[in-house]
């Protein structure tokens, strides 16, 4: 292609904003002498809407090619339609304009869209935007949408699954007298979130009551709604037409049974929204056999990126056969007025991800982007303290056996974070319970000492580790009341739980070492408080056993805002850090405690639980003769069940070893070599990790109309870890 013409595409079909991203433009005017080029170099299709001549020319550009199968909307009315215009003016007693308004939206989705709704280009409130309009007209049996947020793509979608389900006719047969019989579509929505859901079904069910006509043709609902939701979220209408939501469920519920099982269902639409949250089992084991069964079903996807390189990523830059939208926040109309709020309060990664949509690695993020969204679970910290509602609500095989940690981390101007983390050794995994922000006051010690109390009493916590520098005197203050408590006669229940604090309170410090036992040589191991909590933390999310709610913003922001500053010159330590002073990390800080405090108290590799009188793993005269990667050793945990009741066992292991890379394991066998407890003619092995193997009549009149001459044609169990228990020491108290 020659230059000139390379610039022509890059000046009007793309734009780029003033953080150097380059995204399609939604008001993109094309130059004849471009549209010649195309016609004829690519056979481009020119008597069709602009917009599809637009898409034609971004698909080859991008690909080479345009393999998008596709309707197009005409250019332009049918042959004859001035005629048609009077004859429904008349007929109708309607204005001639109305009636060219009702012509034009039986071709054009976008304009059935405008009609049905009431929107208009003259309206400054209630109008679709150029963007919106082209994902509406589009007619791609393969669609994605790259999207940044705030930028209205799951009000478009509600607005382009209403035209599908109210003109989308297909031939289901005939009936008795042998005439086709034709029904609207099946159309499947599936989100990661039940509030996803929720807000798509109030969206169209809000447009619909805004035209009686249309409410008119709902069969489905009670009273003054018009769907149903249990067993599942379910639409249904006159002409057949079912719109039925799923949630997917992230995490723990890959099956899709969240809402209501996918298995088994068929689809003439599926609708994916925020499609990179949803687990790639759910899409491989419920979408994808939809797909191959029916291969005529339209899918649409949408998201804002997440970070993992998934099918989203695939779907939008490397299928010729999918039409991608990307379009950053910038596109909103009245970005100028919401940028400023949003650059203060997000990273530069989140905001480049979030708002520009951009596909980008995690390079200086400790928290990958994926197992933050992974870990986030669709239930609220006040459902967490009901036991039976939250083993409901997540799936958990038993809610009332567990073991508690409360995390604190004291603040003068943030204030203090108290995060409530519990480990559930029938499902081997961590869920956040509770988080407490109480802001820096006159009066902040007694405050801060009065939540404590509240949340010992709410929660009795086996462990409460609570960090020592800002907080050591408050630290002081809580365990003496807690002893002089101790004298009290007739204490009150929470008087006497407040008397256990003294037992369960753990000042801990980030600069001093903690000490660790090797399950190998059962010798000390020191290592930093701080990068074994932050190591801790990594290792468990990066395995998927952490969840919290999926309304915890802050939690999930500053999981993005922490990362690797620089490296110590002298040991090449990593030196963390917020990217956001204001995104912060105090309550990132005060889950680490909870999550560590459990881990170092209850785990078996910890330095207070190794008494010379309790077994360990192995015995150093068991291995002397064999090495065993971390990894190795991890599937000869699993298999052999050691680790019933064990939350942190395998963490502990992996951080004190290495993560079972070639390099470290060569490393660590030398070092055991040197010490004697090896010889040198043996090899050590190593496995692959661990994976586990869910009046007028407007609608009448539109359809009446369809279907003309150039009318558009019919468009057809997480991985956990094993239990294992405390090797005989006793429990203060037992949830058993």
């Amino acid at each position: 292609m020659h230059p000139k013409l390379k610039q022509l595409i890059d000046d009007n079909i793309y734009s780029v904003n003033e953080y150097g991203i380059e995204h399609q433009d939604p008001a993109a005017i094309i130059p004849d002498e471009l549209i010649t080029y195309f016609k004829r170099e690519y056979s481009l299709k020119t008597d069709v809407h602009k917009t599809c001549v637009t898409c034609q020319i971004r698909q080859i550009k991008k690909y080479g090619t345009n393999r998008i199968k596709c309707s197009y909307i005409p250019r332009k009315l049918p042959d004859g339609a001035a005629s048609k215009i009077k004859e429904i003016s008349k007929s109708t007693n309607i204005p001639e304009e109305q009636a060219t308004r009702i012509l034009k939206a039986s071709i054009d989705p976008a304009s059935w869209v405008e009609l049905m709704f009431g929107f208009s280009d003259r309206d400054d409130k209630w109008f679709l935007r150029s963007y919106q309009k082209e994902q509406i007209r589009c007619t791609s049996k393969r669609m994605v949408i790259r999207e940044g947020r705030r930028s209205g793509k799951s009000f478009a979608m509600a607005l382009k699954l209403l035209y599908y389900a109210y003109n989308l006719k297909l031939d289901r047969g005939r009936d008795a007298q042998g005439n086709i019989v034709y029904m609207g579509p099946a159309i499947m929505i599936v989100t990661p979130y039940q509030a996803q859901l929720t807000n798509l079904f109030e969206e169209m069910e809000k447009l619909l009551k805004r035209n009686i006509e249309l409410k008119a043709e709902v069969t489905s609902g009670t009273g003054d709604s018009l769907y149903i939701k249990t067993p599942t979220f379910k639409m249904e209408m006159k002409n057949g037409a079912v719109i039925q939501g799923f949630v997917s469920g992230i995490g723990m519920r890959s099956d899709g049974s969240g809402g209501g099982t996918m298995r088994g269902q068929s689809a003439s639409i599926v609708y994916l929204d925020e499609m990179d949250m949803i687990p790639e089992e759910v899409l491989d084991k419920v979408i994808n056999p939809i797909l191959a069964t029916t291969p005529d079903t339209i899918l649409i996807a949408t998201s804002t990126p997440i970070g993992k390189k998934g099918k989203f990523h695939e779907w939008c830059l490397k299928r010729d056969d999918f039409r991608e939208d990307f379009l950053p926040s910038s596109v909103i109309p009245h970005w100028e007025a919401i940028k400023e709020e949003i650059l203060r309060d997000s990273t530069q990664e989140s905001f480049m991800a979030e708002y520009m949509a951009i596909f980008i690695d995690d390079l200086q993020g400790v928290f990958k982007r994926d197992w933050i969204y992974s870990a986030r679970l669709d239930y609220t910290y006040d459902e967490a303290y009901s036991p039976h509602h939250l083993q409901k609500k997540l799936g958990l095989k038993s809610a009332t056996e567990r073991t508690i940690a409360i995390g604190i981390d004291w603040n003068k101007n943030a204030g203090t974070e108290f995060y409530v983390i519990g480990y559930f050794p029938s499902d081997r995994i961590w869920i956040a319970l509770d988080a407490v922000n109480v802001p820096h006051s006159e009066f902040s010690a007694r405050r801060w000492i009065k939540e404590l109390v509240d949340l010992n009493y709410k929660w009795k916590p086996d462990h409460i580790y609570a960090d020592e520098g800002y907080g050591h005197t408050i630290i002081e203050d809580i365990k003496y009341q807690s002893y002089t408590l101790r004298a009290k006669q007739d204490k009150t229940a929470k008087e006497a739980e407040t008397v256990l604090i003294a037992d369960r309170l753990v000042a801990f410090n980030f600069s001093s070492n903690i000490k660790l036992k090797d399950p190998i040589t059962n010798k000390d191991i020191k290592k930093s408080g701080k990068h074994f909590l932050v190591e801790n933390a990594v290792r468990i999310l990066q395995d998927g056993l952490f969840k919290f709610p999926v309304n915890d913003i802050v939690l999930k922001d500053q999981f993005f805002n922490y990362i690797v500053e620089k490296r110590n010159k002298q040991n090449n330590k990593p030196v963390y850090g917020k990217q956001n002073e204001k995104v912060g990390d105090h309550r990132l800080d005060a889950f680490m405690l909870a999550l560590g405090g459990l881990v170092l108290e209850e785990s078996v590799y910890s330095g207070n639980q190794m008494t010379p009188s309790m077994p360990t793993f192995h015995k150093v005269e068991a291995i002397k003769n064999l090495y065993r990667s971390p990894n190795d050793e991890i599937r000869e945990l699993y298999e052999q069940k050691k680790l019933q009741s064990d939350p942190g066992a395998l963490n502990v292991l992996r951080i004190m070893r290495g993560g079972g890379s070639e390099e470290e394991d060569r490393m660590i066998r030398e070092k055991y070599i040197r010490e004697g407890l090896l010889p040198n003619d043996r090899k050590s092995s190593r496995s692959r990790s661990i994976k586990e193997e869910k009046e007028f009549s407007l609608l009448e009149g539109i359809n009446s109309y369809q279907g003309t001459e150039q009318g558009m044609r019919p468009i057809s169990e997480v991985q956990h870890a094993p239990k294992r228990g405390r090797f005989g020491r006793k429990k203060r108290r037992s949830w058993r």
